[in-house]
């Protein structure tokens, strides 16, 4: 009889999502993914206005723009035009000019490792290591020092009306020597008026709301726990609410929640469930998609992540003024075991693969929200979250964009805080996003905060991730054409759910070996 209520509570236990990391931080890298220069620009102040600025390429660059605001200060001063260039390895020399006339005019400066060797990495023994990349980089501290700050003030004023130049683009020309060969990067900035542009703000959360039953095991009230969840997510003023383990308490959340008026389908609990819910308050919500990850880890252990089918649901979501998202609420595998890793990988892969087909189908701006149970800082199995969905789907970190200046290595000064990223910063719990159709997407704020009920407990061993997005209308918006429906997922009835017991139990007798293991949390 033990055995048999050890497997009923094994088959509860289909989720737990508390990853374990080592603690050790791996040396920060910059990734390459080609032949050319990596160009990361930061939103500056011209005509005491502040202009966001496009990046038509003229080749196939790593081009982004970092967040209008951040915990930063960035400077009111018009030369505050940021930049980093990433040069790849093996450059010895750079020139770097810039026009306001297409191909003429050309003004700038150079730099070469012999005469100005402080911009060059170094060996242990301080001589240039030409084996790493070069970052040459310009930001709000090195302005007020920077001998080539005022080019950029002096192109922008205009002295005969004490103000500035009325131009719309800036052309910027790199020139570099690499490997003894000589190579020339092009690429344009397009200004325009944010204060004249259509600008529309929503608020969305991440919640990992923890509605796991066996918690019950522990002496956690869960249901009260559903019921603070939805009080506060209520009660927060958000426009999008995106949820994770919202399994068999569903009811409880759901009936504390007030105004949404659009939610996913619920696929139900234990097993069979995938846990995951959108909301909005008066957006309807489009073409739900549930897709499963191909592959997981862990039955009996590491997460228990192939007992339920865990991986992302996917809607069209209408923000209003003509403005569609694509909104994906994602949950990855938990735990560090080199299964879980290796199954958090090709799901991100998958996930991405996923973002580019409807995006070749349908430029749209791309928001992806979830528990993605891993950290951008430790770059793990070789940085694959951020090379898949940064380099190769495009996707900015809403954390890092607005909370580290857009720096996706260097995150010193969090460590020294002595606070885990879990929860406070870089957590796992993310927004992504990115522009499209003629929409700037930027995030005008970002917070985690710690959910809890009346006596100060939390209720998740999650915090809430809380962004409030700024879209903005550029010239080049394009209307949808898309055909929309309000479709719903498959539901989770009894042959669904009695199907997944069946697998659930197979698999559960197939990895006995680990049960002991699992259940000490229980003695």
């Amino acid at each position: 009889m033990k055995k048999i209520i050890c497997l009923i509570l094994t088959i509860m236990i289909t989720l737990s999502c508390v990853p374990f990391t080592s603690g050790i931080i791996a040396d920060a890298e910059k990734f390459e993914t080609e032949k050319g220069v990596q160009v990361e620009m930061a939103p500056f102040l011209y005509k005491s206005t502040l202009y966001q600025m496009e990046f038509p390429s003229h080749q196939s660059y790593a081009i982004k723009d970092k967040s209008v605001v951040g915990d930063y200060a960035i400077s009111r001063e018009i030369n505050d035009l940021s930049y980093t260039f990433v040069f790849p390895a093996g450059t010895t020399e750079i020139e770097c000019l810039l026009s306001l006339n297409g191909e003429t005019n050309w003004r700038g400066f150079s730099v070469n490792s012999t005469e100005n060797p402080s911009y060059w990495e170094k060996d242990k023994d301080g001589n240039v290591d030409y084996t790493k990349p070069l970052t040459f980089k310009r930001d709000e501290i090195t302005a007020e020092r920077d001998e080539y700050g005022v080019l950029y003030r002096d192109y922008l004023k205009d002295k005969a009306v004490e103000g500035f130049k009325a131009y719309d683009k800036i052309y910027w020309k790199l020139n570099f020597i690499c490997d003894g060969e000589a190579y020339t990067d092009y690429f344009d900035i397009k200004l325009y008026n944010y204060d004249e542009a259509e600008k529309y703000v929503l608020k969305a959360v991440n919640f990992n709301v923890a509605g796991l039953p066996f918690a019950a095991f522990k002496g956690t009230d869960v249901i009260a726990n559903q019921k603070v969840a939805g009080e506060y997510l209520s009660q927060n003023d958000f426009d999008i609410v995106a949820v994770q383990e919202d399994f068999g308490y569903h009811k409880q959340l759901v009936e504390s929640m007030n105004g949404f008026e659009y939610v996913t389908n619920h696929t139900g609990g234990i097993p069979g469930g995938d846990g995951l819910n959108i909301f909005t308050k008066d957006m309807p919500v489009y073409n739900e998609t549930r897709v499963a990850w191909d592959d997981a880890s862990g039955i009996l252990s590491d997460g228990s992540d192939e007992l339920t089918p865990k991986g992302f649901v996917y809607t069209v979501i209408d923000v209003g003024n003509g403005i569609y998202v694509d909104f994906y609420n994602i949950h990855a595998d938990a735990f560090d075991g080199e299964g879980s890793i290796a199954a958090r990988t090709s799901q991100y892969k998958q996930l991405a693969e996923f973002i580019k087909a409807r995006s070749a189908e349908n430029d749209r701006p791309v928001i992806v929200t979830g528990d993605f149970n891993n950290y951008m800082h430790t770059h793990e199995n070789d940085g694959a979250l951020y090379k898949t969905l940064y380099l190769e789907c495009g996707l900015k970190d809403a954390w890092i964009e607005h909370h580290n200046n857009g720096d996706y290595f260097n995150m010193y000064k969090w460590h020294t805080t002595g606070l885990s990223a879990w929860g406070n910063w870089d957590s796992v719990e993310r927004f992504m996003y990115k522009s499209g159709g003629g929409v700037d997407v930027v995030v005008s704020d970002f917070r985690y905060v710690r959910v809890c009920d009346d006596d100060g407990e939390a209720i998740s061993d999650h915090s809430s991730a809380e962004c409030d997005f700024t879209f903005i209308k550029t010239a080049d918006f394009v209307e949808n054409t898309q055909a929309l429906q309000v479709t719903k997922a498959t539901k989770n009835d009894f042959i669904h759910r009695l199907m997944w017991m069946l697998t659930a139990l197979m698999k559960i007798f197939s990895d006995l070996d680990n049960l002991p293991e699992l259940l000490k949390d229980f003695a």
